[in-house]
């Protein structure tokens, strides 16, 4: 569009130093002037946008075949802090001297009552509502900072989008100014004036590259002051000015090359898709392995309370042997002492185990103030029948990230072919026609003749004479592909590293835990002779016994968990595990699950595989 100066226009009307303003005239400048002041005020509606990426949501999880898009945000984060809080810039510190802090000792050091004040944390903790696997991981997923932050994500990559399919829509604007125009000179003519310029404009990218424009300028422009024009009153003049105008790139940057933003948008938010199921399968894991653990660690100190008792007796009958004459000294100190370091161990236990409920609660963001008490009772999958080959195979046609990984290796390979493409020469046709006034020919009126107007074309070419610049950006695109192939194929070898370790992590471990429930059923015959004829033992092969016990009872308990986290590894790593909607698992066809509380294979009931099992 070809800009004329205000002055000119009022030189090159007929008539200009005589014209007076019209009602309509000063209305019209009046109205412009509002709603240059009431767009100021309008709020922005975001109801298009999120309905937006809603829609994004579900059609990103669509596409990679998942059952659980993201939740939209319902409540969008709004500023609360003051000006004056946003504003200081020495915001206050709470560091109090050493004079206002208290210490106040424990004076009583006993044994017994530390580990009787310990229990009673636990015992207030009883109070609290019984939560279940099925809760927990339900609350997990309704609640989990970490799942919230990965739903955040994938809305972000839904708003990227939105934004590039935005900038591929018409972009239309409307600019409102009010200017003053003065100008100093000897000749008779006006020298200043008041305006109101509205320039309203047209934008759509073409999609094999450039642009077409449109354009309208309305001025509304009245006089302030003339030199020597005699003129009673004030002038008022009306100007108008459609442009319209494209740019059509017929080599460099002509092509599916235009579109490299929007594809690559679109592309990402199936990455997103991929790596927010990928998390929802990890975060499920994380949660129900940490559950595994609690109940690893309650276990642990069951046994512990049960090795106690065991001592307890012990050593109240060495004692009485002992004061009857029957038994040494030695013995019925041995047996107090390892009493006493049960009840050292067992404070140390507890201690850990209320630690584990509170990370616990972080982990699925349960209120940490309020107590709770786990549920002993969890499933168990029964192992699966398994092929390495068969199993690496599954893990490379189905892993979402090693798919998002060859989706990455093809995008390095377009920017590679886009680099290329800037080395070719610039040949651009472009043109436009305006109508309209000009310095040349006028007409005071807001709509323009057609009788009017100018047109222009060109094609112009650009001749490649420096490309250094491009050839580098060429260079280090193509490293970027060389890397993108290592990457690929160390993340595709991990891959199959991870799923063959898997499937050797299930034998083993079924076989360390077949082991330690012979050594349970051992230690319990050893203590069960032992109680038949306790005399014809010593003190040490009665400690001995029960620590073998309690030692055995542990190893079960982590040799269950071992088992049931390599299955759980086995299906996240060859792409097999999948959730429900409700944070359950969904079993595939043939899996038996078990509900146990004893942390063995010692059946409580069975679940078919056609139900979901929490």
């Amino acid at each position: 569009m070809t800009s004329v100066p205000l002055f000119q226009y009022y030189k090159s009307a007929p008539g200009w130093g005589c014209v007076h303003p019209t009602i309509h005239d000063m209305v019209s400048l009046r109205f412009v002037t509002f709603c240059a002041l009431g767009l100021a005020g309008c709020s922005p509606d975001f109801h298009s946008i999120d309905q937006h990426v809603n829609d994004l949501l579900l059609s990103g999880t669509d596409q990679i075949n998942a059952e659980v898009p993201a939740r939209p945000a319902e409540d969008w984060a709004h500023v609360t802090a003051t000006e004056e809080v946003m504003n200081d810039k020495h915001p206050a510190t709470t560091n109090p001297s050493i004079e206002v802090m208290q210490w106040e000792s424990v004076i009583d050091l006993e044994t017994q009552d530390v580990l009787d004040r310990l229990i009673s944390y636990e015992d207030a903790a009883g109070s609290g509502k019984e939560l279940t696997l099925e809760e927990a991981l339900s609350w997990a997923f309704s609640h989990g900072r970490e799942y919230r932050f990965a739903e955040e994500d994938y809305i972000l990559a839904c708003l990227n989008l939105i934004l590039e399919l935005h900038l591929w829509t018409p972009q239309i604007t409307d600019e409102i100014a009010m200017e003053y125009f003065h100008e100093d000179g000897e000749s008779d003519f006006l020298q200043s004036a008041e305006a109101v310029v509205n320039t309203f404009s047209a934008s759509q990218r073409l999609p094999w590259g450039g642009e077409v424009t449109a354009s309208y300028v309305a001025t509304f422009a009245h006089d302030v002051l003339g030199a020597a024009s005699g003129s009673s009153g004030s002038d008022t003049t009306r100007i108008g000015q459609f442009t319209f105008g494209g740019s059509i790139p017929l080599l460099r940057g002509a092509g599916m090359i235009a579109q490299e933003d929007i594809i690559q948008a679109e592309r990402r938010l199936v990455y997103a898709a991929r790596a927010f199921e990928e998390f929802r399968r990890e975060f499920w894991f994380r949660t129900v392995s940490t559950w595994l653990s609690l109940l690893v660690q309650r276990q642990n100190l069951d046994n512990a309370l049960e090795s106690e008792a065991l001592l307890e007796t012990l050593a109240e009958r060495q004692r009485a042997l002992y004061e009857a004459g029957r038994a040494r000294l030695y013995d019925a100190a041995e047996a107090e002492n390892n009493a006493l370091q049960q009840q050292s161990s067992i404070a140390g236990l507890w201690e850990s185990y209320r630690l584990a409920v509170d990370r616990f609660k972080l982990l699925i963001n349960w209120p940490v103030d309020d107590p709770v008490r786990i549920s002993t009772t969890t499933f168990a999958i029964d192992p699966p029948s398994t092929d390495l080959d068969g199993a690496v195979a599954t893990a490379m046609a189905w892993r979402l990230d090693l798919q998002t990984e060859r989706d990455i290796l093809v995008d390095r390979q377009r920017a590679v072919r886009n680099r290329l493409n800037g080395l070719l020469p610039d040949l651009n046709l472009a043109g436009n026609m305006r109508l309209g006034s000009n310095d040349v020919y006028y007409y005071d009126a807001v709509l323009p003749s057609l009788e009017d107007m100018d047109a222009e074309a060109s094609l112009t070419l650009g001749l490649p004479l420096d490309r250094n610049a491009e050839r580098v950006a060429v260079r280090a695109a193509q490293i970027e592909l060389e890397r993108s192939k290592r990457e690929y194929r160390k993340q595709r070898d991990e891959t199959a590293i991870d799923v063959r370790s898997a499937v050797r992590d299930i034998d083993a471990n079924l076989f360390s835990l077949d082991i330690q429930r012979r050594n349970v059923k051992i230690a319990r015959l050893n203590i069960e002779s032992i109680d038949a004829d306790p005399d014809t033992y010593t003190v040490l092969d009665q400690l001995s016994a029960i620590q073998s016990l309690q030692q055995a009872q542990n190893g079960r308990a982590n040799a269950f968990r071992r088992v049931q986290e390599s299955i759980l590894k086995y299906l996240i790593r060859t792409g097999q595990l999948r959730i429900n909607q409700n944070a359950s698992l969904k079993p595939l066809p043939g899996m038996i699950i078990t509900s146990t509380s004893t942390l063995s294979y010692e059946q409580d009931h069975s679940t078919s595989a056609s139900v979901s099992v929490h």
